[in-house]
């Protein structure tokens, strides 16, 4: 490996490492150096030629960027950190080439997949409109045209995927999970927390490798179409005929990459950005029934502002799913949070965890977070991602692939919202929409057992009414202290 963490130095790819980060560098240089080091020989001699096609000049960040264009599991690593602000600006604009990117094999080649997956395509009257339109980490998309049984002209897109991509996913997914091991064996050397990594990697293992799986995303789409079809703001793409394993065949929608909004008013892209809260993250967290199925993989390439107005949501091999005993948790953590209520946030959090986490320095995280929670009345998306992470990371919770999904479904949105609209308030929208739901409930409260939590907000009345009672005085606690503690800073 020594030879490849030489080859990371000449990139000088511990530049692209934050400065807020700095510590972690040598544990982030040498997982680096350890995937490259164990990829098949033939793979590395890839990466090499495609660095030696770069500029002499080229920065560690285009250095890093090519990289990742080799590999799908840190090309979709790439796509999920486009738009985290913690990165430098610089990085973040290469990255969010990943997003949806220019096809780089032939047409030929695309062709030659389509017909080993559907026979001569004049046969069953598919006309490809022109080269492909995206490239994704493990597909490629491409236009096309087809008459329907009653005679109509159909317009779609097909999404197949790479020659060899499951054996080349499934290589790096092991590779990453070693890393993990790694990092376990090295974690005080490192000066890392102690989180189990290689668990945690095998858990986004499982997930990941789903990318791959067509059958299922196609299955996902039929649900997400039904389960989005009464969102007027929303576009799911229809399945057409002509899926198999390898490929999907489904309704083009045109738009543009949500985040290309130079040419809208304020005005609407504050609106486009309040759709994408509603539609992504408070619709999963507030929906009714036994199990609620969210988009996984929400970065901007998968996120389409159509003419209309409407945001189309692309992409549904990665989901993750919310359990309503999750649902309740989260809630409760919410309430928790708006009630002061120490207690309350640890048995959810512990809920969440399945009992594996540290109760004693969970409660200090939990004190700790609410003493910084400021005078706001409503805790706030930021506030619960950053729990979340300490919770994980000093109370070594142990939480299901699914919940270290969503909480970065949470973080990848955060980017993408700020760069459609900076003027929009993620937690305004997230309480403004919670409140919309509560209202609706209202009528069927009145006949309801006081605890039951089967609504759509998962709170029972008996929460309602504990809420009503205390988080006023909360509140008026909160900016007791908050006043106080201003007096008492002398730099204020």
């Amino acid at each position: 490996m020594s030879e490849w963490l030489a080859f990371c130095d000449s990139l000088d790819l511990g530049a692209v490492v934050p400065e807020r980060f700095e510590r972690y560098r040598p544990a982030i240089l040498h997982g680096i150096a350890h995937f490259l080091a164990n990829l098949a020989p033939e793979r590395t001699v890839e990466i090499l030629a495609a660095q030696a096609d770069l500029p002499e000049d080229a920065g560690p960040h285009e250095r890093l960027v090519a990289i990742a264009r080799q590999c799908p599991a840190l090309h979709k690593l790439g796509q999920v950190l486009a738009r985290d602000r913690r990165l430098p600006l610089q990085l973040r604009l290469l990255l969010q080439h990943l997003e949806s990117m220019q096809a780089s094999q032939p047409r030929t080649d695309i062709m030659a997949a389509l017909e080993r997956e559907l026979g001569p395509l004049a046969a069953l009257g598919i006309t490809v409109d022109a080269g492909p339109i995206a490239e994704a980490s493990v597909a490629v998309v491409v236009p096309v045209r087809w008459t329907d049984d009653a005679a109509h002209e159909r317009r779609g897109v097909m999404k197949v995927l790479k020659p060899g991509i499951e054996a080349r996913l499934e290589e790096e997914l092991a590779l990453l999970q070693q890393v993990g091991a790694l990092l376990d064996d090295r974690c005080h050397q490192y000066g890392l927390p102690e989180i189990a990594y290689e668990a945690t990697f095998a858990r986004v293992r499982e997930l990941l490798s789903l990318e791959v799986d067509l059958r299922r995303e196609q299955a996902h789409l039929v649900r997400a179409r039904a389960d989005y079809a009464k969102l007027k703001t929303v576009i799911v793409p229809e399945l057409h005929p002509f899926c198999t394993a390898r490929l999907t065949a489904m309704e083009r929608i045109d738009g543009r990459k949500v985040t290309e909004v130079a040419s809208l008013t304020a005005k609407a892209r504050r609106r486009l950005a309040h759709v994408i809260v509603e539609a992504l993250i408070a619709r999963p967290i507030w929906a009714r029934g036994p199990d609620a199925m969210f988009h996984a993989d929400p970065h901007a390439g998968n996120l389409l502002a159509t003419d209309d107005g409407r945001i189309g949501i692309l992409d549904w091999s990665l989901v993750g799913h919310l359990s309503k005993d999750d649902r309740v948790n989260l809630s409760q953590i919410l309430t928790g949070a708006m009630t002061a209520d120490p207690g309350a946030i640890v048995q959810a959090v512990t809920g969440l965890a399945g009992g594996a986490v540290d109760g004693a320095v969970l409660e200090k995280v939990v004190r700790t977070h609410l003493a910084g929670r400021g005078s706001r009345p409503w805790p706030g998306l930021s506030w619960l991602v950053d729990l979340m992470d300490d919770v994980v990371t000093k109370a070594r919770a142990h939480f299901r692939a699914d919940l270290l999904a969503f909480r970065k479904v949470l973080q990848t949105l955060e980017g993408v919202i700020a760069d459609v609209s900076e003027e929009c308030h993620p937690d305004v929208v997230l309480a403004a929409s919670f409140l919309r739901r509560l209202a609706l409930e209202w009528g069927s409260r009145m006949v309801s057992s006081p605890f039951s939590r089967e609504f759509g907000t998962h709170l029972s009345n008996a929460d309602l009414a504990y809420l009503l009672m205390f988080a006023p005085t909360a509140a008026w606690a909160q900016q007791v202290r908050v006043h106080l503690a201003g007096d008492d800073d002398p730099a204020a």
